[in-house]
């Protein structure tokens, strides 16, 4: 079995220019870590150096250790013996990221999340950036798959290593981009040491918007209740502010941000608290009269490969496009018609090429069958 220093190897957790992860052991307690390597590949090396390399990486252990939050990843050793250094910080199973499906195609779609869900993500993410904002620390590279999440849905902020003390220039080559594109905020693309909190916050609406809409905000674009109008438009203001193009337009605080959110979700909920109030009470009724006659009663077998052609889903199970459905009074129950594709959005939001994804799906329950069974059916307004 592989080893480093005096942790055991037990697998790798993903690679960079910068170095590796590892999914490491503790020996004698067995606890199970995540071990960051610092082995830059030869590009790196010739645009740094060896020497401001390892002290971007020396300065990463540093700040994660020296802060205490709850949203930010925990750091606890840290060893330069070797070849190469490598600290040592808490392990989590996956990111935001892969929560929403994000891949290294940054533009293509992704998951939406339930807006509970992705405010709780936004305002846990503002929580630590206010931490590390407080301590003079700008991150410069707020992006899913820098944010961990916990078994018990904690968010936790990582990667470090191009962020900037308060104080500090960037001294680095004329022509490297500090950042991620699509989330750095348009100053610190154009110069690395304008970046300031404000620059942090633009990244995080770019976050928020695309955990809401299942995809990127194109330049200028804001108002995500255009995009799935069920959202309603409480959280335009939040996202029109943040994703401002100059920083004297941003909010000028993460606090200031995430009172603006809780009160645009307040707003959410009451809205939808009074949308549930008023739907019939017929609506949670059997689609379906007893003994009505319906084409299948039972369970089909597919493959995952005909599954995914059959249903027009892309490789993250999303329907490949989406029509409004209809609830139409059938004497005394409701028969619904539901076609394939993201909820809510008003109009066909294709993220494949043209031609696929156009299959109808038409969905009953069969009274009395479980959910394995069904061949679908009519979704009750959310209480």
């Amino acid at each position: 079995m592989r080893s480093i220093g005096k942790y055991s190897i037990h697998g790798v957790l993903g690679r960079g220019g910068m170095g590796a992860v590892f999914k490491a052991r503790i020996p004698v307690i067995g606890r199970i870590v995540a071990l960051k390597l610092l082995r830059p590949n030869e590009l790196t090396l010739s645009l740094w150096g060896r020497e401001r390399v390892e002290r971007l990486f020396r300065d990463e252990a540093a700040l994660l250790g020296s802060l205490r939050h709850h949203n930010l990843v925990d750091v606890f050793d840290y060893e330069d013996t070797g070849p190469w250094p490598y600290f040592v910080m808490e392990l989590y199973g996956e990111s935001l990221g892969s929560v929403i499906g994000e891949t290294y195609r940054v533009e293509a779609g992704s998951r939406r999340l339930p807006v509970p869900r992705a405010v709780g993500y936004a305002a846990q993410l503002l929580a630590g950036l206010a931490r590390l904002h407080h301590a003079g620390i700008v991150h410069r590279d707020i992006k899913p798959f820098n944010l961990l999440v916990s078994d018990d849905d904690v968010l936790k902020i990582t990667d470090l290593g191009l962020s900037k003390v308060r104080g500090e220039s960037f001294g680095g080559p004329s022509n490297v981009k500090v950042g991620s594109p699509y989330y750095a905020a348009p100053e610190q693309e154009d110069d690395p040491d304008s970046a300031d909190a404000r620059s942090d916050l633009y990244a995080v609406g770019v976050t928020l918007f695309r955990m809401l809409a299942g995809r990127l905000p194109e330049w200028g674009e804001w108002a995500v209740s255009e995009r799935c109008p069920e959202l309603g438009d409480e959280f335009d203001p939040v996202l029109a502010r943040s994703l401002g193009e100059r920083p004297s337009s941003r909010y000028p605080d993460a606090r200031t941000m995430a009172e603006a959110l809780a009160d645009a979700f307040a707003r959410w909920q009451r809205r939808m608290d009074g949308v549930c109030a008023a739907r019939p009470a017929s609506l949670c009724s059997p689609c379906v009269p007893e003994g009505a006659e319906l084409p299948r009663r039972g369970a089909v077998m597919l493959g995952v490969g005909e599954a995914r052609e059959d249903f027009g889903l892309d490789e993250l199970w999303r329907p490949t496009a989406y029509w409004p459905g209809r609830l139409e009074d059938a004497g005394g129950a409701w028969s619904g018609t539901r076609r394939p594709g993201w909820p809510g959005c008003a109009r066909p939001h294709r993220i494949q090429p043209p031609g696929r994804g156009r299959r109808r799906m038409w969905r009953r329950f069969v009274p009395g069958s479980s959910p394995a069974t069904a061949t679908g059916g009519c979704r009750p307004c959310r209480n």
